[in-house]
């Protein structure tokens, strides 16, 4: 039964002695292992968690040992029997259901009911969560409150992020007083914005920076990252001796 899957082989063809390998065939087969009392091939897990994520299909494997197996799929709260349409979730032999494109609405326990003749069993529970996906990494802008200061003077560094609603965006600051262990004065906020006419959320971090010193002066570094990656962006900030006027 647990054997039941994907089998591959592959030949060699061998033209010099010592059977050197010029040319790799593959070919594959899926084998059923049947038993008359198990319809689904066993499993130690009681729960499978299963990660629903924004534009990408997400499999419940479901695995029967009989092809002759009729095989539908349930939600355990409330308990309802899935309807499986063939476009927005469809169910393919040797791989299970397939939820092409996953909303919110499809997370909770489910599972799958396997019948053949007069036996009918329950398969393992699906622990279905739905994680909101970016479609790309964040793409920050960073500016200074002025490209130069006078030492003593206050000033702020502002990196925004603008991006698709609901997505959780994270901060992360490099600056030149790290080198004496200056500390790090940093304010976050998250609001929706218009842009376009397109409703987007802006994502802000700002890093202040109190009484400029000499170290102050040079690159600002900001990390933003999201569940699909991360991106840098720098700009500088002159720290000039009192008494020379700065600009903005």
């Amino acid at each position: 039964m647990t054997d039941t899957g994907e089998f591959s082989c592959g030949g060699y063809q061998c033209k010099t002695e010592g059977c050197q390998v010029v040319e790799e065939k593959t070919g594959k087969t899926f084998v059923f292992v049947t038993d008359p009392q198990e319809l689904f091939v066993p499993t130690d897990d009681y729960y499978i968690a299963v990660q629903l994520r924004t534009r990408q299909p997400a499999v419940l494997p479901c695995q029967v040992t009989n092809p002759q197996a009729k095989v539908t799929l349930h939600r355990e709260f409330p308990p309802e029997q899935i309807h499986v349409d063939g476009m927005k979730i469809s169910y393919e032999l040797k791989k299970g259901f397939i939820i092409y494109q996953p909303q919110p609405s499809h997370a909770g326990s489910l599972y799958c009911i396997a019948q053949l003749g007069n036996l009918r069993q329950m398969s393992t529970k699906y622990m279905l969560i739905y994680v909101h996906y970016p479609s790309a990494p964040p793409k920050p802008v960073i500016e200074p409150s002025s490209t130069s200061v006078r030492t003593g003077e206050n000033f702020f560094v502002t990196c925004t992020v603008l991006g698709e609603l609901d997505i959780s965006v994270e901060f992360s600051w490099e600056f030149p007083g790290q080198q004496i262990g200056r500390p790090q004065y940093v304010k976050e906020s998250m609001q929706q914005t218009r842009n376009g006419g397109q409703l987007l959320q802006e994502s802000k971090s700002v890093l202040f920076v109190d009484e400029a010193r000499t170290v102050d002066d040079g690159a600002y570094i900001c990390n933003a990252q999201n569940l699909q990656g991360s991106t840098s962006v720098t700009t500088k900030v002159s720290v000039l001796p009192s008494g020379v006027r700065g600009r903005t």
